[in-house]
């Protein structure tokens, strides 16, 4: 399994008994200690607008397994979490940028291989990554939820708890973290072979193998990542409430983000509150709910069907204000 920043018994149980104040404090000690030992946390990402790399489940298999060997190889870097998008990559790191970016340049090395070995024509010119440093510890706390909720919010198949391609399923559910069908050492060296696409072999035996790759807890420092949030509660807010923060991380990266329908009438419920007397959106006159439409549409990216949904208003009003967003 992947090697923890600290011994496991820095870790104290802060699910209760400890005030707010503890449990904040502990977070900020423990992002302090690991700033000062590995020097920098940053956000590596790449375009969200490249070509498709991962048309297959076999494609996204045979890279969980590359990021794990790459993390392996590359011991100056921890990763906090990551998640692979079917054209885009995003890794929350621990470790200086030269150092970043070397374990980046050897996953696009070996992902370049693992396709022409497949003899598949992937383009790959323009993968290369961009990086973000997280300065603070509520910024790192963000980075960590925008990561974990990316593909969440633009695939209605998965949660954030579900969606296998990413350390995020991992985070504060002990059975997907703990979970083996087999372990690296229990493989023949034929089925080495298929599994890591390489002539090298010489990985940790321990290493959890999850249909058919390597499962993320392997490769992440998973403690790290859930120590740095109060607690699951506190975690769950940031995936599932933390609309605001998150879009302006996208904004910094250059990404178009997406809400969910609830995320969506949270933001209504407090524009309400804050400038409609507490009325509901679907209550409201029809200049007003225009006025809500224009900000959902260019503040929060929102498509027609979900403004029409959203404010009761007519498909057609929607589709005729903003024909660009038209389905």
């Amino acid at each position: 399994m992947a090697q923890d920043f600290f011994e496991t018994a820095y870790f104290a149980d802060r699910s209760a008994g400890h005030s707010f104040l503890e449990k904040e404090s502990k977070c900020k000690e423990l992002f302090n200690k690991a700033l000062r030992q590995f020097g920098a946390f940053l956000h590596l990402h790449t375009p969200e607008n490249h070509p498709v790399i991962f048309h297959e489940d076999k494609d996204y298999h045979a890279a969980m397994t590359i990021v794990a060997i790459c993390a392996h190889d590359c011991p100056d870097i921890k990763i906090i979490t990551f998640e692979l998008m079917s054209n885009h990559v995003h890794f929350v790191l621990c470790g200086d940028e030269e150092a970043c970016r070397r374990f980046f340049a050897l996953f696009k090395e070996r992902l370049k291989q693992y396709f022409i070995r497949r003899k598949s024509i992937v383009d790959l010119s323009g993968f290369e990554p961009k990086i973000v440093h997280i300065d603070t510890l509520e910024s790192l706390r963000n980075q960590i939820g925008y990561t974990n909720r990316n593909n969440f919010v633009v695939n209605a198949a998965y949660t954030p708890f579900s969606y296998p391609y990413g350390a995020g399923s991992c985070y504060f559910l002990p059975v997907n973290r703990h979970r083996a069908d087999t372990h690296f050492g229990q493989l023949t060296f034929r089925e080495k072979r298929a599994l890591l696409h390489s002539h090298q072999m010489d990985y940790p035996a321990d290493y959890a193998i999850i249909d058919g790759y390597i499962s993320p807890a392997s490769c992440c420092d998973i403690s790290f990542g859930e120590h740095v949030f109060r607690d699951a509660r506190h975690y769950f807010f940031k995936i599932s409430r933390g609309v605001e923060s998150y879009k302006e991380i996208a904004e910094a990266l250059g990404e178009t983000i997406f809400y969910t329908d609830d995320e969506l009438s949270a933001v209504l419920y407090k524009k309400c509150q804050d400038n409609y007397g507490g009325l509901r959106a679907t209550l409201l006159p029809q200049k007003d709910k225009l006025e809500l439409a224009r900000l959902l549409h260019f503040d929060y990216n929102a498509d027609n069907d979900k403004i029409a949904r959203l404010l009761k208003l007519s498909p057609s009003l929607v589709n005729s204000i903003y024909p660009l967003r038209k389905k």
